[in-house]
């Protein structure tokens, strides 16, 4: 649910840990590449089909976890006694047909070619009756920015048509980049995402989005998206199920140019007028009708959570948590998304992360933290942000691992944190990358927006200092620009695809070394007096449900 919350923006010193020791050098060693790369064989093994939550992948997963955690005499992380945390799911697989009208002409266009429709909300059938179409920009409405592309018009029980991703603003001082004060510059930003869009537009009143689709890595054509995204969606199962968009239409761009010059709109023009703070709603001489089939199932997934209870009796009810999705996307057709660097390489992680733990005493009580569902939109780290285990007012960080496997390729020269400057964490992974001899970089791929696209983000819109990394692209021994060229590769050809698994030549030095600065990083957390802060903190990182 879109809420305009201002929050404040906190300065603050550097999280002192001059007086901390460093790890046990007992305890670094036993992250290895050898410890990562068989928890990864095992989890994206054919045999767990691909580790979807409701699916017999996500039990031998689920088991598999448990038995770690036992195995490394770790405590129960629920506070019941237990090992899992209980997360309710809907399911929902979605299709649907999408009618659109000029004035009163019919205008001609074909599901699965055209157009894909799909509906979120827990319901078998949803109807949007013939509705006006409204072009709202990118459909954004950004406090901050001084930006709304609803202003002026009230789109209650309408369509929306908005462009996809942020408002590409040239920066004035110079005209062949980005402005970097206005969403993000070149970086994705939160207003860019679907699911932001949707939640203003539900909040709006509208009934329905259609969006422009506009190629990017991972979804190059519009015949590759189709093929590739999910076919089932999930949510929540909880009293806010129904605080949704009632259905979503994705059409190409060149049918919705043909559609916009049909209804007396010229596409280029509109995109212009789309660039201003002075932009208002335009409403189009056309409606669409829409209907919406869905399957529905309830879901019982589950968070796994396991724990080392702190040893300082002031500190131990302070929390410290790593985090990392079990889940990837199952089984489609004949293929198994096999999900290796995404995400069993960050599971593996955070089992290592746990091992080496083991040989530690921390001041504060470290979390370990499996969630579900990351892949349907965050939900295991949402629920838990909801539902916390912990308070999360005693949450002093979340670290969080994605995709961690640092693509096999071995050790880079660079260490990526995503959404670099925001909390005093950085400060600490400065610190321990430098004594590695590395350098400490923002987000190598600002475009994909991968701030908002994994479960930090959760914690963070709860109120959490948060830490998200991504592989560094500088390898050792490897020539400029190879690192890019195989990140681009990966997102292009293995990326959510069923190819994403591990390959014969992986190297994982990369992935241990990168390990063992999150191991120092979460310690030196654990030990000092001094808690992490926050250093900016945008309005829109607020879940009004957090903690609940």
């Amino acid at each position: 649910m879109f809420r305009k919350i201002a929050l404040p923006i906190f300065f603050c010193l550097t999280l002192p840990a001059a007086d901390i020791a460093p790890v046990p050098p007992r305890a670094a060693k036993i992250i290895t590449s050898e410890g990562i790369l068989k928890h990864i064989r095992i989890l994206a093994s054919d045999e767990y089909e691909g580790r979807a939550p409701g699916s017999a992948g996500e039990k031998k997963t689920l088991d598999y976890l448990v038995a770690q955690a036992r195995a490394m005499k770790l405590a129960p992380g629920n506070p019941d006694g237990t090992y899992l945390q209980r997360v309710p799911l809907w399911g929902v697989t979605s299709s649907g047909e999408a009618s659109l009208r000029v004035g009163n002409t019919a205008f001609p266009l074909t599901a699965g070619v055209d157009y894909r429709v799909t509906s979120t909300q827990p319901k078998t059938s949803i109807d949007v009756a013939g509705t006006p179409v409204v072009f709202a920009g990118y459909g954004i409405v950004a406090p901050e920015y001084q930006w709304d592309d609803y202003k002026g018009l009230d789109v209650k029980g309408k369509a929306v048509l908005i462009l996809a991703g942020d408002p590409p603003l040239t920066d004035p001082k110079d005209p062949s980049k980005l402005d970097p004060a206005m969403f993000l510059g070149p970086e994705l930003s939160y207003y860019g995402r679907p699911s932001t869009k949707a939640d203003i537009a539900w909040s709006r009143g509208a009934a329905a989005i259609v969006t422009l689709f506009t190629p990017r890595g991972l979804y190059p054509s519009f015949a590759s998206m189709n093929r590739f995204l999910p076919r089932e969606s999930m949510i929540l199962r909880d009293e806010y199920s129904n605080n949704r968009i009632a259905a979503t239409v994705a059409i190409t761009t060149e049918k919705g140019t043909q559609f916009l010059t049909a209804a007396g709109q010229d596409l280029a023009e509109l995109r212009k007028a789309a660039l201003s703070r002075d932009f208002r709603p335009v409403t189009l001489n056309a409606s669409i009708a829409i209907h919406a089939r869905n399957e529905v199932r309830e879901i019982d997934s589950a968070n796994v959570a396991a724990k080392i209870p702190g040893s300082d009796p002031k500190l131990r009810d302070e929390y410290i948590v790593y985090s990392g999705h079990w889940d990837h996307l199952g089984r489609q057709d004949d293929n198994i998304f096999h999900g290796a660097s995404d995400n069993a390489s960050g599971t593996a992680g955070v089992l290592e992360l746990a091992r080496a733990f083991t040989q530690l005493h921390p001041k504060r009580t470290v979390l370990f933290l499996w969630t579900t569902a990351e892949e349907k939109g965050l939900l295991g780290a949402k629920y838990y942000v909801e539902h916390p285990l912990y308070p999360l007012a005693n949450t002093a960080a979340n670290i969080n691992l994605d995709y961690f496997s640092n693509w096999g390729w071995g050790k880079t020269k660079d260490f990526s944190i995503v959404g670099i400057g925001m909390t005093s964490l950085d400060d600490i992974v400065k610190d321990v990358v430098t004594r590695q001899g590395r350098v400490v970089t923002g987000d190598t791929a600002p475009e994909e927006g991968f701030y908002w696209r994994s479960d930090h983000l959760e914690f963070g819109m709860g109120g959490v200092p948060s830490l998200a990394t991504s592989p560094g692209i500088d390898f050792v021994g490897k020539p400029a620009g190879y690192g890019a060229q195989k990140r681009q590769e990966y997102i292009r050809n293995d990326y959510h695809k069923p190819t994403d698994q591990v390959k014969p030549d992986w190297d994982l030095t990369g992935a241990a070394q990168d390990l063992q600065v999150l191991l120092e990083t979460g310690y030196r957390v654990a030990q000092s007096p001094e808690r992490p802060v926050w250093r900016h903190r945008g309005p829109y990182m607020n879940n009004p449900h957090a903690g609940k």
